[in-house]
């Protein structure tokens, strides 16, 4: 064919849109990531391809490929197309043999037009069907906003294919963590510089955790967890009685902080092959704390709970079908108002903290194995 002008009009079709009755395939272009390739965003992939389709005598692409940046490790688009070309002269070809027997569904298109086809796939907002021109086969997801009706001659199989895409891809998710945690919370103003620096290294520690994951409805999720920070540390202290004597002796601390707590979240494949899942989800339980101290050859316990909250994020790759290595990074929130100081000799007391609340909140940092059944 002969070749058309450069600003010719080229109609570009995909997945979405219905290739014209008239339309044919004149030959194909690809549009490929050489390895040395610079100016390959969308507009200057398809304009060249456009310009391929001219020189052939084509007025219409009809992408069959479509790469994004990222995928297949390039960082270029990249298409497959056939060069179209839509002519009133060109005569629209009967249903090949193959169609006549095995399309037995339609659907009509707000112009009226039927097209008879094999339905494959139907939600609420899309049909997805396999139609043919010209002796072409090719698949095409519509909105049900674009048609104006549609038939399906199985309803036992279209029901059967829809339980199928909707099946869930696991009833229960368990996880088992280990990791390391970080506190968060500020520091006294008013504190030495050496207990400062003794705090810090009490501020972070083993993270140890346990999760179980219930799948609601297409990967959404109610699940149940707990989470343990504990942190232990012993050094020299310094100190003046009352009578401005000073004093050496030995100061430890065992802090452990205790979530237990239900989860709403998300949590599906990011993937086709369901090998990647990605989760989101929202916490909330109790969150207790624990510090069991000594100062100078005097023990006592601090303890405390309150509500806990937070919010986690989580990858999982799957090695078999029902086991997955995971890693989530979460933050976990809350604050004692009061504390319960017992020593061992006189009777548990509450302490007022005031403003002086002691701050509970953590980034947890962990890995571990999942078992999806």
């Amino acid at each position: 064919m002969s070749p058309l002008a450069n600003n010719s009009e080229v109609t570009v079709y995909n997945s979405s849109s219905l290739v014209p009755k008239n339309a044919v395939v004149i030959g194909d272009v690809a549009i490929l990531d050489g390895g040395t390739t610079t100016k390959c965003d969308w507009e200057t992939v398809i304009e060249t391809a456009k310009q391929e389709a001219r020189e052939a005598g084509g007025n219409g692409l009809e992408i069959l490929q479509h790469s994004k940046p990222g995928e297949n490790g390039s960082s270029c688009h990249q298409i497959v197309a056939y060069i179209l070309n839509i002519s009133d002269e060109n005569e629209p070809v009967e249903l090949s043999e193959m169609a006549k027997e095995n399309f037995h569904d339609y659907v009509v298109m707000k112009d009226g037009d039927t097209i008879p086809c094999i339905v494959m796939d139907k939600t609420n907002n899309h049909i997805g069907f396999v139609y043919e021109r010209n002796g072409v086969r090719r698949f095409s997801v519509i909105s049900t906003n674009d048609l104006q009706s549609f038939y399906i001659n199985d309803p036992v199989e279209m029901t059967h294919r829809k339980e199928e895409s909707q099946k869930k891809e696991f009833n229960v998710q368990i996880a088992l963590n280990g990791g390391y945690a970080f506190r968060t919370a500020p520091f006294p103003k008013d504190m030495s510089n050496d207990y400062k620096e003794y705090l810090k290294k009490l501020s972070h520690g083993l993270d140890l955790g346990a999760s179980v994951r219930l799948n609601l409805s297409r990967g959404l999720t109610l699940g149940l967890h707990y989470d343990r920070f504990s942190k232990g540390l012993q050094a020299t202290g310094y100190a003046y009685d009352n009578e401005g004597n000073y004093y050496e002796g030995t100061i430890s601390n065992w802090h452990t902080i205790t979530f237990v707590g239900t989860s709403l979240g998300m949590l599906s494949s990011s993937s086709r092959n369901q090998k990647h899942f990605l989760n989101v989800e929202l916490l909330l339980g109790y969150l207790g704390y624990e510090d069991k101290a000594e100062e100078f050859d005097q023990s006592y316990t601090l303890s405390g709970r309150t509500l806990g909250y937070g919010i986690g994020f989580g990858y999982d790759y799957k090695i078999t079908k029902s086991i997955a290595l995971g890693a989530e990074v979460s933050y976990i929130g809350g604050a004692l108002s009061k504390v319960r100081y017992f020593d061992g000799v006189h009777p548990v007391q509450t302490i007022d903290l005031g403003k002086s609340k002691e701050g509970l909140q953590r980034i947890n940092l962990k890995a571990g194995i999942r078992f999806y059944l």
